[in-house]
């Protein structure tokens, strides 16, 4: 099995001129990617980072993030990509952490750090891109003045690749460590499910680069099957609608939020999706019509997946061709092996719901400098996901929600995911989320927080019977809010965030003045 270096020393040896990374602004081959990575590589050891040190990725999604991860590859230094929206408290968390002796940001990100990076004896050295900022290294500068020539650094299958910021939805951002097996391992198998061509795909990413969806699941797949990847800095759905006919994308992969995004405004008069041949979804449950109704008007398979940070990508995918089991996630593929667990910890029967603990070799190493949580989820059996869902005979998995979101209104479970896919039937509801709030006689009801269609009238009522019609009474919510933006991030809904304005009244600040 190669590292994760011996995979770009490969591509840049037998398929030189291919263009890997698209932009509006360049296209870069993997000849020209190699020779980056190499000068930054040459820039971060002139400046005292070895093998192991951990270097902070403060960028958006733009080609210098990927030079800064495949640069670390090479001499055996750790990257740690960081949301390019984490702010003060976020930065200085992540580190502390993990101890960083180096960061590059750009001109967006850098006056963010700059305000803290005082406060941290490790971080040595911080590097901007895109322009000279005072006291701190001009990244455009070294980088053009050092060789393009760098021999890799040796590492071992077990070292640690990369640590992956999960999104703090539960608390604090925690650092994932993955390996270059745990990450080569995922690599494999997604290439095997998708049934992937080798330097053929054109993939095209709208995922933001910090996350792992967007880092090793698209753009890092896509350097191992040799592909080419359209690259967006920030998602704009006329501007995904129109690149996938213009660049021919043969594969896109995006959020359900992501989907919901593309079916409001796809036009068929204006936007080609004819050469898309796989789709894929995940990185939160999927609301099923929202997914049929994009098959309807592409005419591709949308495959749901599953999988995590801490699994390092795909673990479970719909299968892509033959039988698919509408709402199922999948089955696991390659190493992968899902356990379905009750309270006890014992594993429960075909058809009974439980917590998923996903195991294989895709199982991170735990997460970086902080032994409880890593105690807490990191068990024999493999990752607790903290999602509960069954298998079937067959051995496909179905998500109900997440353990954490389901809702008990006076004794009964609600699981939002059910409800918001019948609200995603109406035609007048753009956007919706389904959550609990409390309430003295129940414990908690259901809410919902609707987003209309453009033009749309709706009500509360229409709302409510339209849920009573299709779901028991009790799942119905008792409470709907109609709002004009939801709050996303990284393409996913923040749910925390409306509880805590449905339960502050402070949730006007998401509609329009």
């Amino acid at each position: 099995m190669e590292t994760l270096s011996q995979m770009l020393a490969r591509n840049s040896r037998i398929i030189p001129d291919r263009d890997f990374i698209v932009t509006d602004a360049e296209t870069i081959t993997y000849r020209d990617f190699h020779e980056r990575t190499g000068r930054l590589a040459h820039v971060l050891t002139d400046h005292g980072v070895c093998k192991g040190d951990r270097v902070g990725l403060y960028l958006p999604s733009t080609p210098m993030m990927a030079v800064g991860f495949w640069a670390c590859q090479r001499l055996g230094a750790i990257p740690a990509p960081v949301s390019a929206m984490f702010r003060h408290a976020e930065l200085k968390h992540t580190v502390e952490q993990t101890g960083m002796t180096a960061m590059i940001a750009d001109a967006s990100t850098y006056p963010y750090l700059a305000e803290v990076r005082s406060d941290f004896d490790t971080l040595a050295h911080c590097f901007v891109a895109g322009g000279k900022a005072s006291g701190d290294g001009d990244l455009d500068a070294l980088m053009n003045a050092a060789s393009p020539h760098f021999e890799d650094i040796e590492c071992g299958l077990h070292d640690t690749a990369a640590l992956f910021f999960t999104s703090g939805t539960t608390g604090a951002p925690k650092g994932t460590a993955q390996t270059h097996f745990n990450q080569c391992s995922t690599l494999r198998d997604m290439m095997t499910a998708h049934r992937t061509r080798f330097a053929s795909e054109i993939y095209l990413c709208a995922v933001p680069l910090f996350t792992n969806f967007g880092l090793t699941v698209t753009l890092n797949l896509c350097l191992y099957t040799g592909g080419t990847i359209i690259l967006h800095e920030r998602w704009d759905t006329q501007k995904v609608l129109a690149d996938i006919g213009r660049h021919g994308a043969t594969y896109f992969g995006g959020t359900p939020t992501m989907y919901v995004y593309l079916v409001n405004d796809y036009d068929a008069a204006r936007h080609d999706l004819s050469s898309l041949r796989l789709c894929i979804t995940g990185g939160a449950p999927v609301p099923q019509p929202v997914i049929r109704r994009f098959e309807d008007y592409s005419g591709v398979r949308v495959a749901q997946v599953y999988g995590s940070t801490e699994t390092c990508g795909q673990n479970v995918i719909e299968p892509v061709i033959g039988v698919r089991k509408p709402g199922a996630a999948g089955v696991a593929v390659g190493s992968s092996r899902i356990t379905i667990v009750g309270e006890d910890g014992t594993e429960r029967p075909v058809g009974e719901i439980g917590e998923v603990i996903i195991g294989g070799d895709c199982v991170a190493q735990g997460y970086y400098a902080n032994d409880a949580a890593t105690a807490k989820v990191f068990t024999e059996q493999g990752w607790k996901s903290g999602d509960l869902g069954y298998l079937d005979e067959d051995g496909f998995l179905f998500i109900v929600d997440r353990k954490k979101d389901v809702i008990i209104a006076g004794g009964h479970n609600i699981y939002p995911l059910e409800v918001e896919s019948v609200l995603y039937r109406h035609p007048s509801v753009a956007m919706c989320a389904i959550v609990g709030v409390p309430d003295p006689v129940k414990g908690e009801i259901p809410v919902a927080v609707v987003v209309p269609s453009d033009g749309a009238k709706l009500t509360e009522d229409d709302i409510r019977l339209w849920c009573r019609e299709h779901l028991a009474a009790y799942k119905a919510p008792r409470r709907v809010e109609f709002i004009d933006n939801m709050p996303v991030e990284a393409a996913k809904i923040r749910k925390r965030e409306l509880v805590e304005a449905l339960t502050q009244g402070r949730l006007d600040r998401f509609r329009k003045p």
